[in-house]
């Protein structure tokens, strides 16, 4: 094995095939992973619960937390990082489909450069994993994913890998809805870690009226809550968070359809 836990979050919305099939991406990795933690923190309908069954049972290095007072993704996050036994750890949501060698790509980079943090670019499909609907490309190097920081997630959260113990370090994730990972490379970032985008297409992510759950007020104030916390940690300035929130607050309060029209023009 090659010390990599994956850190897995399961909803009680999954669809169980899904969950299945984003399992089977990660056992057929070419650089299989020690262990995959599946987390939970809510009562389970019981096709999921029977699915996580199935997955630990036929699977050696799979294991099912229940941590019922997780507070949101962000606190199911930090329960399955702490629960993670290997140095390395790679995210994956449920309804992910991994290339056979991300892992093996991304550790590379973990063990061979400064990084501590890589991710990649995603592909978003809807019905046919082979016809991707579009690619959430990120920047590729340190300073260019800094740059990014202070107004646009620099990292395809999905896609991630890194070193467990640095990201613990630095605070890991905690309730921040709606941004959890966003607010977690900030923190990182002014932690002084580094970071890389391998500058390929290692995940694939299955998306459904994506836009329609990335508008209303709730996400403008979590567009606030994030455009305080950059310039708080002094990645963004004043300025900068005048026109973060300038921009990335109006598309929120746009209806449906000309929501789904910004986010496939900015891929984001």
């Amino acid at each position: 094995m090659n010390d990599i836990s994956v850190l897995l979050p399961v909803a009680t919305t999954v669809d169980p095939d899904e969950l299945y099939r984003a399992h089977q991406s990660i056992v057929n990795q070419t650089t299989p992973p020690t262990e995959v933690v599946l987390v939970t923190n809510q009562s389970l309908p019981d096709r999921i619960e029977q699915a996580l069954t199935d997955l630990v049972k036929t699977s050696a290095g799979s294991r099912h937390e229940h941590v019922p007072d997780a507070e949101g993704l962000g606190g199911v996050l930090q329960a399955g990082l702490k629960r993670c036994s290997e140095p390395i750890v790679a995210r994956m949501d449920a309804d992910d489909i991994a290339d056979t060698e991300r892992f093996a790509k991304q550790q590379s980079v973990l063990m061979n450069t400064d990084a501590d943090i890589v991710g990649s670019h995603l592909a978003e499909f809807r019905d046919d994993p082979s016809q991707p609907e579009r690619t959430r490309k990120v920047p590729i190097t340190h300073e260019e994913i800094a740059d990014w920081m202070s107004w646009r997630c620099p990292l395809n959260h999905p896609t991630t890998m890194f070193d467990r113990e640095a990201v613990l370090n630095a605070g890991g994730y905690r309730h921040f809805p709606m941004m959890e990972d966003w607010d977690l490379w900030a923190r990182c970032l002014a932690a002084g870690l580094r970071f890389r985008n391998v500058d390929q297409t290692l995940v694939r992510a299955q998306i459904d009226e994506l836009t329609d759950r990335r508008g209303g007020f709730d996400y403008v104030q979590a567009e606030l809550r994030m455009a305080r916390l950059l310039w708080e940690l002094d990645i963004s300035t004043r300025r900068d968070a005048i026109s973060h929130l300038c921009l990335r607050t109006p598309p929120r309060l746009l209806p449906g359809k000309a929501r789904q029209a910004v986010y496939r023009l900015f891929a984001r």
